[in-house]
């Protein structure tokens, strides 16, 4: 994720929090939330792929 991304949904989570969310900013939401979570997957995907190539050791 961009930082310019990140900053933007933890402003939208704040505003979510709040209550102040109108329809628009909800579709920017779910559009950067999905953006954040295919990261974390891409991410855990790499830390299994280094673990089976013996790269990193795995977590105990």
């Amino acid at each position: 994720m961009e930082p310019e991304q990140d900053t933007r949904l933890s402003e939208m989570l704040d505003r979510q929090q709040s209550g102040t969310l109108n329809e628009g900013d909800r579709s920017e939401l779910q559009t950067l939330m999905q953006v954040y979570q295919e990261g974390l997957l891409r991410k855990a995907t790499a830390l299994s792929e280094a673990v089976k190539r013996g790269l990193i050791e795995p977590l105990s």
